[in-house]
């Protein structure tokens, strides 16, 4: 009778160690193993990739290529990344963020949307090269109770100014909309940001198709000229305050999602 009760608990414990939870909202300042650069670039790269967790499309992970890709801009919107693991905890090895932040020579700030067994799971992750003074980590609405979504709100400092820098991936079903109207009134309230990620929302979707009508906001990647025959696009780059140079693009293999990435600058 009493290893049928132990039996029970290891299996109740076990059962909610599985289950996700919300990782929590965050605030911090500056961020980890930031370099220092000889001179700022003066035109600034921005990239967003959804990396899926370093899978390649036809499902084998090659976490060096999405690293590969993403070493040439100056800052970077990653998604679907795995936290640290309890190896990486204890101090054995590195974290799949750390990985392609040390290899592209980045700064980084992983920022965990799920909890599970017990530890930070999954989420997202900011790259930089430059200078990041603040930051949060903002929880978004859910109706999945196991998919859990964030958004990172980073201070920039580039030239002398600063910026806000908006990093997130929206669910694939019920609430997205809600999600994206989170977002996108986070971004309306600087006059100077960048918002991007994986949105899973295409150019019709009702809350982003108003956003773009905003004259001070620039769907980024269609004026660079990337990707201008895809409607079903939903990785996004959306500037309010800078002026888009140039842009270039990888279609999906590395990933399943296409890699974008702009060069801007002050308007």
């Amino acid at each position: 009778m009493v290893r049928f009760a132990i039996l029970i608990v290891i299996i109740t414990l076990l059962v909610l160690a599985r289950k996700s939870k919300p990782a929590g909202n965050k605030l911090g300042h500056e961020i980890v193993a930031l370099p220092t650069l000889e001179s700022e670039p003066s035109r600034l790269k921005v990239a967003t990739f959804n990396i899926q967790t370093g899978k390649n499309l036809n499902g084998r992970r090659n976490l060096r290529a999405s690293a590969d890709v993403v070493a040439q801009a100056d800052l970077v919107g990653i998604q679907e990344v795995y936290a640290p693991s309890l190896a990486n905890l204890a101090g054995i090895g590195l974290s799949q963020t750390e990985k392609i932040a040390t290899h592209g020579g980045f700064g980084w700030l992983f920022c965990a949307t799920r909890r599970r067994w017990l530890r930070e799971h999954r989420g997202n992750a900011i790259l930089s090269r430059l200078p990041i003074d603040h930051w949060q980590v903002e929880m978004l609405s859910d109706e999945s109770g196991k998919s859990f979504r964030n958004m990172t709100v980073a201070k920039v400092q580039w030239q002398g100014e600063s910026f806000h820098f908006i990093n997130t991936h929206l669910h694939t079903r019920g609430g997205r909309e809600e999600q994206l109207l989170e977002v996108l009134q986070a971004f309306a309230k600087y006059p100077r940001a960048i918002l991007l990620g994986d949105f899973n929302s295409r150019a019709t979707t009702p809350a982003l198709s108003n956003a773009l009508k905003n004259i001070d906001v620039t769907d980024a990647v269609s004026a660079a000229g990337l990707d201008l025959n895809n409607p079903e696009r939903i990785d996004w780059i959306l500037t309010k305050g800078f002026r888009v140079e140039a842009g270039e693009m990888l279609e999906k293999g590395v990933s399943d999602h296409p890699y974008y990435q702009v060069t801007l600058s002050y308007k």
